[in-house]
């Protein structure tokens, strides 16, 4: 956790120390879908992922023409489903237990931007660059504000398939660690929805992989992991103040 903190603060501290002349500072929306799955490491169960979701808003700090340092506050849902089958004499028992945990999450990372030059595709013939790539990476941390377990029991003999089945219940405080961090990266694209680039629209996927354990009271563990991809809208809350050394 320590390592986390001060890898968030050298990021801060260097994207600040370059010069702020041509700083331009985005600020948007973010949301989309979460596929997400639990690492739990029980012998025999099977770890199946879940389709979640995540929104929330984006902030950009562009410190300069290819470098930026990007922020998200979102709710975020994770969990997984886990399968566990046993045989026996005959009778076969798959037990299903899903577990869904919604967490406040802020990722925290550094944003590769390379211009895409259209001018260069056939056949459009334009001089400005009207989209880019993006490669990014940095970190997470969540906190879970409630998670819940439920499961299915199908029980299949001669005589035929029974079913039972435990509504989904709140799991208490306790029996879950809610703090869950990690590392993440991911690649994405950004469109200019105009010709002074004060507004954008961006569709990237990231993966996340938590390093904390959800389940301390057991003797396993069982970590987070999660494919998110989102579409987003920023617009420019500052006004451009690039030199010709940063023009597109």
């Amino acid at each position: 956790m320590n390592r986390i903190s001060k890898i968030v603060a050298l990021v801060f501290m260097v994207s600040l120390s370059i010069g702020t002349a041509s700083a331009q500072f985005y600020l948007g929306a973010r949301g989309g879908l979460n596929m997400s799955n639990m690492s739990w490491n029980t012998a025999s169960v099977e770890n199946l992922s879940i389709m979640g979701f995540h929104g929330g808003v984006t902030s950009k700090y562009q410190f300069s023409k290819r470098l930026s340092v990007q922020m998200d506050a979102l709710a975020s849902t994770m969990g997984n489903r886990q399968k566990l089958v046993n045989t026996t004499d005959g009778v076969s028992v798959t037990t299903e237990t899903t577990t869904n945990i919604f967490y406040a999450q802020v990722p925290v990372y550094i944003n590769y931007e390379k211009p895409i030059m259209p001018d260069n595709l056939v056949p459009y013939r334009v001089k400005k660059s009207s989209m880019s790539f993006h490669l990014f990476a940095g970190g997470y941390f969540g906190y879970g504000l409630a998670a819940s377990s439920g499961s299915k029991t199908t029980t299949v003999t001669d005589a035929g398939t029974e079913v039972t089945e435990v509504p989904s219940g709140t799991l208490l405080g306790a029996s879950y660690n809610p703090i869950d961090f990690g590392a993440m990266a991911g690649l994405g694209m950004s469109f200019k929805l105009d010709e002074d680039d004060t507004k954008r629209l961006g569709l990237d996927a990231r993966y996340l992989l938590g390093f904390s354990d959800f389940d301390p009271t057991s003797e396993g563990s069982a970590t987070n992991s999660a494919i998110q991809v989102s579409l987003m809208f920023t617009k420019k809350l500052t006004k451009r103040r690039y030199t010709n050394r940063h023009a597109w």
